[in-house]
Parts: structure tokens; sequence; C-alpha cells
């Protein structure tokens, strides 16, 4: 052979082998590797695999929702309402002299401790009660005249160590009256005697009183009167008590100022 041939043949047989080895190396190349790529970069796809990311993680974090609390109805008290307090005069013995006609206050604080204790009580052992609780008054207080109330509250904790409660209320409603009474809280109320109209006081009536009120109707408060035998469940139309509700004030009742005095145990 000619050295020209021969050379052609060289070059010839060189383009042939390139020309495989570059068909065999592309199609060893998966075309899903491709495919794969492709999908990987496509801003659709990874719009749509983001979304289902967020989907699903605010599925995860959801939770269920609580039922919302049921605002609690205020509660309402009875139409009427009357507590079973037992009832004493101040002067149980019907002996209205000096001493007796200055223990409404007493009488009207006993009458509602008997009704916690559950207890009842003769004429004379109740008498002999207003008797310790004046002795009691002296060495506390030092005074067992038109006592006000708050020194009642003082005689309240001494006298019965804690085993009656009580409590002042300034400015008292009716409504509050109420609602410490349909508690089972028998309420003692301060009172200008004078203007309070019970024809059963000897005229012209105590100037300072204190009564127990033991329930109401929808015109009146039911009373334990303690300053006249017939006090016994008296009633007093609610206006008149709210009117004329004054602690003592030595230089005129009626700028008392206006307080009651709840008990309870």
């Amino acid at each position: 052979m000619r050295k020209g041939h021969k050379k052609l043949a060289v070059i010839f047989l060189t383009a042939i082998l390139l020309l495989a080895g570059y068909f065999l190396f592309f199609r060893k190349k998966p075309v899903s590797e491709k495919q794969t790529t492709i999908q990987g970069n496509d801003p659709a796809a990874q719009i749509q695999r983001k979304s289902q990311e967020a989907e699903k993680n605010n599925q995860s974090e959801e939770k269920p929702e609580e039922p919302a609390p049921k605002d609690e109805p205020a509660p309402e008290i009875p139409e009427k309402y009357l507590l079973q307090i037992p009832f004493y005069s101040q002067a149980p013995l019907s002996k209205w002299d000096a001493f007796h006609e200055d223990m409404c206050e007493e009488a009207s604080v006993l009458n509602a401790t008997l009704y916690l204790e559950g207890k009842k009580l003769t004429k004379d052992q109740f008498e002999a009660e207003l008797q310790k609780m004046q002795n009691a008054e002296k060495k506390e207080i030092g005074e067992w005249k038109s006592t006000t109330v708050a020194e009642m509250k003082t005689l309240i904790d001494v006298y019965f160590g804690g085993a009656i409660k009580s409590k002042i209320i300034e400015n008292p409603t009716a409504s509050q009256i109420e609602a410490e009474i349909a508690a089972g809280h028998p309420v003692v109320v301060p009172l200008a005697g004078r203007d309070i109209g019970n024809p059963n006081f000897t005229p012209p009536g105590p100037v300072y009183h204190m009564l127990a009120i033991k329930g109401y109707d929808a015109q009146n408060f039911i009373t334990n009167d303690v300053g006249t035998r017939k006090g016994e469940s008296y009633t007093y139309k609610k206006e008149v008590i709210m009117k004329n509700i004054h602690d003592w004030n030595d230089k005129d009742i009626r700028l008392g100022a206006k307080k009651i005095l709840i008990l309870y145990k």
C-alpha cells in the first residue's frame, strides 16, 4: 500500500473509533436522571412541593378548638325568705327598767346567734345571757349603752370566741340585705327608733334602736323587734327600714352612718 493511502486509512480508523466512543458514552447516561434533574429545577414543581409541605405542617400544628366557657348566671334569690330565728324581747321577764331599756343591741345579736347555733333558751336563761353580755361589754368596750355596730362586732368576737362570725356592710342596699338573709345570715340593723313608726313602743319611743331582720317578701322586711313583747315577726316596709338605718351618733341619730351587721358561722 502506498504511504499516502496508509495515512488516510489511519485517520479514517481513528475517526470511526472517536464516533463510536461518543455514542457509547451518551447512550449509557439514563434518561430518567435527566428527567429527574429537570423536574427538580422546575419552578412549578417546587411551588407545588412547598405548598404540600406547608399544608402538612399546618395539619400537624392544628389543635381542636376548646369550647368557649359559658357565662355563669348571677345567683337568683327567692322572692321571699324567712329564717326561723327564735324570739326573745330585750326584757324577757317583762321588767322594763333602765337596764333592759338599753339592751336592744345585745338582745338582737343574741336572737340571731341562737338561730345560728340551733339553740333555744328559757326566758330566765336569756336574761342570764344578757347580764353576761353586759359584763363582757364593760370589760372589753367600756360602754354598754347605745353601742355602735363596730362595738357590737367586737362584743361578738370576744363573747362567742370565734364560734360566731360577723361583718359590717356600709351603705347597704335592700338587695344586699335580701341576699344575706337568703344565704342564711341574720342581719342586725341600727335605726333611728322614733322614725320607724312602731305603735307598740312606749311613746315617744327609743332614740336609738336595733333589731334583727330575719326575712323578707316583695314589700316588707320581717324582723324580730326586741323592743316590744309583740315584736316576733314584726314587719316593716322596706323603704322605712332603708331610710332610717343609722349607726349611733351622740349628736343627732339621723347623722349616724348607714351600716348593718351580718352574722354567720
